[in-house]
């Protein structure tokens, strides 16, 4: 005996919409990103989206599609339609996923590296700094939460997420030509990467940024030592 599911109409909708999303965002996780995948992002998926007359599948995949197709105009080094595309998500992610979900302060770190690619520095350290006070609200969050989880593990991803962007934010200081700052906030970043919880890869990808800030400001990173740099000054 067969048992089928009664959806409801929002249901359905999302559903057929996930279908002609999935099938773009497979092939774009299978190899790199090409012209043909955002033409049929912006062909297939996002006319389909927006003609929802469900408030939540419209947002979620108009946010979805869009972030995909920033990040492949970030693969291809187009930086003005990569920040197009990511500026144009944060209309959505109020709705979806929401403005206490991590990919927000992510997608202003994401609208950053657009900017750094653009060398415009100043708009890169106010997304970045902007991103890292989201994630400052989230953790303490998380650490007020009666679940454990979030006191732990979610606790955790955000503050690796939170030491990426600041590591970025590093980056954008000497870029600024303000070394002292740079080195400081490199120094935050190996502090946040190694609280409990932070998944390993961040401290390797914030060791990796620091020490290209300290050689490149001039300073010799003498050891990395439980999330804080010794430096001494040429």
């Amino acid at each position: 005996m067969e048992v089928t599911a009664h959806l409801s109409p929002e249901e359905v909708e999302e559903g057929k919409i996930n279908d002609a999303y999935e099938a773009i965002a497979e092939q774009q996780r299978k190899g790199a990103c090409t012209a043909e995948i955002i033409e049929r992002y912006e062909s297939e998926v996002i006319p389909l989206a927006e003609k929802s007359a469900f408030n939540v599948p419209r947002n979620k995949f108009l946010f979805l599609a869009n972030q995909d197709i920033g990040n492949c105009y970030l693969a291809q080094q187009d930086f003005v339609e990569a920040k197009a595309s990511f500026r144009k998500i944060l209309q959505y992610a109020p709705v979806w996923p929401g403005t206490d979900d991590s990919a927000y302060p992510i997608n202003f770190r994401q609208i950053a590296t657009a900017q750094m690619g653009q060398q415009r520095w100043q708009g890169a350290e106010e997304s970045l700094r902007k991103s890292v006070s989201l994630f400052d609200q989230q953790i303490n969050s998380a650490m007020k939460s009666n679940s454990e989880f979030s006191r732990t593990g979610l606790a955790g991803n955000l503050r690796g997420s939170k030491a990426i962007s600041l590591a970025y934010l590093g980056i954008v200081y000497l870029r600024e030509w303000h070394s002292a700052d740079a080195l400081a906030t490199v120094d935050s970043a190996f502090a946040e990467a190694n609280q409990p919880n932070v998944p390993s890869t961040v401290v390797s990808s914030v060791v990796k940024i620091g020490r290209s800030i300290a050689q490149a400001s001039g300073d010799k990173v003498l050891s990395q030592n439980g999330g804080s740099v010794t430096r001494r000054s040429h």
